[in-house]
């Protein structure tokens, strides 16, 4: 497990953080269409930031790895290429992510902690953490090993943008290698509502 510090851990996940922030902000001034609503969207956004969500929640409880952070967010981006009219937004970017860290811990550690420990962590229920694990494995095909190539892309494009903060529109181009468009919603560098609680409690999303 990792420790909460200045570990490989941390500094991917603050620019995940930062990425999907930014990300987040772009697709939010897009229309939502009510078709494309999925059991990952909210009826309206956590109150709770990203940042926050991932610092001080999934960083801190779940002790996941560096790898696993970079899986998380290729996961995630698999979902948008795998399921075009998918626009991660303020209303479902929580739910992604704690999804897509616990398939990822499952995937690559070899000690991961249970569904129930990952819904407290993320704020949901057991029952709601185990479809959303089923609804993420079917959006990306059951398909959870990744080439190596395109994970040391996914890492080398992270760490470019350790010391220089980069907009999510430049992250996703330099991951995936090739341009993006402004008119279209953006994949990645990537229902209730509620607040932050004590840590002893869940957080609902």
């Amino acid at each position: 497990m990792s420790v909460h510090g200045d570990g490989p851990d941390v500094v991917v996940c603050t620019v995940i953080s930062r990425l999907l922030t930014d990300l987040v902000a772009r697709n939010d001034m897009l229309p939502l269409v009510p078709t494309h609503v999925t059991p990952f969207h909210s009826s309206k956004p956590p109150t709770i930031s990203v940042k926050n969500y991932l610092e001080d929640r999934i960083l801190k409880y779940a002790g996941c790895s560096e790898e696993t952070f970079i899986l998380a967010l290729i996961y995630m981006d698999q979902v948008v290429q795998f399921n075009p009219d998918f626009v991660i937004c303020s209303l479902n970017v929580h739910r992604l992510l704690i999804t897509s860290i616990m398939l990822a811990s499952k995937f690559f550690d070899d000690v991961y902690y249970n569904n129930a420990y990952y819904a407290r962590v993320g704020g949901i229920s057991n029952a709601e953490v185990n479809s959303l694990e089923m609804e993420m494995l079917r959006m990306i095909s059951f398909s959870l090993f990744v080439q190596p190539e395109q994970y040391e892309r996914y890492r080398c494009s992270l760490y470019s943008h350790v010391s220089s903060p980069a907009s999510a529109e430049h992250a996703a181009q330099a991951m995936r290698g090739g341009p993006s468009t402004e008119a279209a919603p953006h994949p990645i560098c990537v229902p209730h509502a509620g607040g932050y609680e004590s840590s002893s409690d869940p957080m609902v999303v």
